[in-house]
C-alpha cells in the first residue's frame, strides 16, 4: 500500500513532512473573457480621450493666429489648427449671438459668430460674468475645435438655420458689381461690408436707405410748440425751407420697459411735429445747433427714406446713364430699382446710405469653434486617469496570460 504521508509530502520537502493543504482543490481565476473585456474597456477609454490627452500635453503658450478674417475668411484653413491652444482677434457679431444656460444652474455663456470669416469661426465665451477688460478687447484665447466635434452640433446648426438671422450691409459699388456679373441661376452672391459672402435669391427683399440731398428730418416737441404753425415758424425763422410736413409723430415705447414694476413710471415718448427741411449750406450747422438748444426733446436726424424691393427688381445702372431725375453720368454704384414693377427709379451711389438685408445664419461643414478660456492645464487630470486605465488594462492582460500558461 502507498503511505499517505509519503504521497502528501510537498516536492523537495524532507521525509516525514506532510502538506496539510494538499487536499484543498485549486480555485480557478476569473474567466478569461472578463479579463479581456476589462482590458479592452480600459484601452478604449484611453483611445476615446486621445484628443484631450493631446491638448493636455500642449504648451501653455497660445499659438498666435493674428486676424480671424485673414485665417478663416479665404476658406483655406490650415489643417493643423484643430485642437490647438490659440489666440486670435476678430469682430464678434453680437446681433445674432445666443445665450446658453445649463439646466438647473444660473450659469450663462455666450455663443456667437465672428464677422469676416464666412461663418467659419464661432466663439463660445464660458466666463460669466465677463470681465470688462476682456469684453472691450476683441482678442480671444482658447481651444480651437471643429463644430462637428460638439455633442450638440446638430442642434446648434438647426437652431441657427431656423431661428437666428443676421443683418448684412452692402456697399453700393459691390452690390452693383455683383448684379453685373453673369449668373448661372437665380442666386446672387454679394460680399457684405464685413467680408462675408451672402447668397440672395431673386425673391428675397433688400432694403435701400436713400438720403435726399441737403435734407434733414427735424422733430419739434408738441409740448413746447402747441400748433404745427408754431413749429413751422421756428424752422423758417432760422433759414429752414420746409420740403415736407410729416405731421405729429409719437415714437414707439421701448420694448425693454416693463408695463409694471419699478420702471413702470417711465414717461411716455414725446409727440413731435416732424418736417423734412433744407437749410442754406453756409447756415446749416448754426441753424441745427440753435434748434437743438431750444429743448432737450428736439430730435434731429438724417432724412432717410427706405425702399424695400425684391432682388429681381434691382439692376445696376450703366455708367453715364441718367434716369428718373438722376444726375447725368452715373457712377459704378448707381442702381435702378422698380419697386412692385412700378416706374424705374435710378439711385446714385452718393445718395445711398445703406443697402441691407437679413439672412439666416448657416453654419458650414468646415466651421470651427473657439472655446474661450479652455487652457491645456485644465486637462492634466486626464493624463492621470489615462495612466490608471493603462495600468488596469495591462494588469488584466498579464493576469490572463498567467492563467492561460497554467
Amino acid at each position: 500500500m502507498t503511505d499517505p504521508a509519503q504521497t502528501d509530502r510537498p516536492a523537495g520537502a524532507a521525509p516525514g513532512v506532510v502538506d496539510e493543504f494538499a487536499h484543498i482543490p485549486h480555485s480557478r481565476g476569473r474567466h478569461p473573457l472578463v479579463a479581456v473585456a476589462g482590458a479592452l474597456l480600459a484601452f478604449f477609454l484611453v483611445f476615446h480621450s486621445r484628443r484631450e490627452l493631446r491638448y493636455a500635453l500642449l504648451s501653455g503658450q497660445p499659438l498666435e493666429m493674428g486676424s480671424a478674417r485673414e485665417t478663416f475668411g479665404s476658406g483655406k484653413i490650415p489643417p493643423d489648427l484643430e485642437n490647438r491652444y490659440v489666440r486670435i482677434s476678430g469682430l464678434p457679431d453680437r446681433e445674432s449671438a445666443l445665450e446658453l444656460d445649463t439646466k438647473g444652474s444660473w450659469v450663462f455663456s455666450q455663443f456667437f459668430r465672428v464677422l469676416g470669416t464666412g461663418d467659419r469661426l464661432f466663439l463660445h465665451r464660458r466666463e460669466s460674468p465677463l470681465p470688462a477688460a476682456r469684453a472691450e478687447a476683441d482678442v480671444f484665447e482658447g481651444r480651437l475645435i471643429h463644430v462637428d466635434d460638439l455633442p450638440f452640433a446638430a442642434a446648434i446648426r438647426r437652431y441657427f438655420a431656423t431661428h437666428v438671422a443676421a443683418t448684412h450691409f452692402f456697399a453700393p459699388e459691390v452690390f452693383a458689381r455683383a448684379l453685373r456679373a453673369p449668373r448661372t441661376g437665380p442666386t446672387l452672391t454679394v460680399v457684405d461690408r464685413s467680408g462675408d459672402g451672402v447668397s440672395l435669391v431673386d425673391g428675397e427683399t433688400v432694403a435701400i436707405d436713400v438720403l435726399p440731398p441737403d435734407q434733414v428730418q427735424v422733430g419739434l416737441p408738441r409740448a413746447r410748440f402747441a400748433t404745427e404753425d408754431d413749429a413751422r415758424a421756428a424752422l423758417t425763422s432760422r433759414g429752414g425751407e420746409i420740403v415736407k410736413a410729416l405731421g405729429a409723430i409719437k415714437a414707439k415705447p421701448s420694448a425693454a420697459v416693463p408695463e409694471a414694476g419699478p420702471l413702470s413710471s417711465t414717461p411716455e415718448p414725446p409727440e413731435r411735429w416732424t418736417f423734412l427741411v433744407k437749410f442754406p449750406a453756409g447756415q446749416r450747422q448754426a441753424a441745427l445747433d440753435a434748434l437743438g438748444n431750444l429743448d432737450r426733446l428736439v430730435e434731429i436726424r438724417d432724412a432717410r427714406q427706405t425702399i424695400e424691393v425684391k432682388v429681381a427688381d434691382v439692376a445696376a445702372a450703366a455708367p453715364g446713364d441718367a434716369k428718373a431725375g438722376a444726375p447725368q453720368g452715373g457712377s459704378g454704384g448707381d442702381l435702378v430699382v422698380r419697386p412692385g414693377q412700378g416706374p424705374a427709379r435710378q439711385l446714385s451711389a452718393a445718395s445711398i446710405a445703406a443697402i441691407h438685408t437679413m439672412a439666416p445664419v448657416v453654419i458650414p461643414d468646415d466651421a470651427y469653434l473657439l472655446v474661450e478660456g479652455e487652457i491645456p492645464r485644465e486637462h492634466l487630470p486626464t493624463i492621470l486617469l489615462a495612466l490608471i486605465l493603462v495600468m488596469f488594462g495591462t494588469v488584466n492582460l498579464v493576469g490572463l496570460l498567467r492563467e492561460l500558461s497554467r
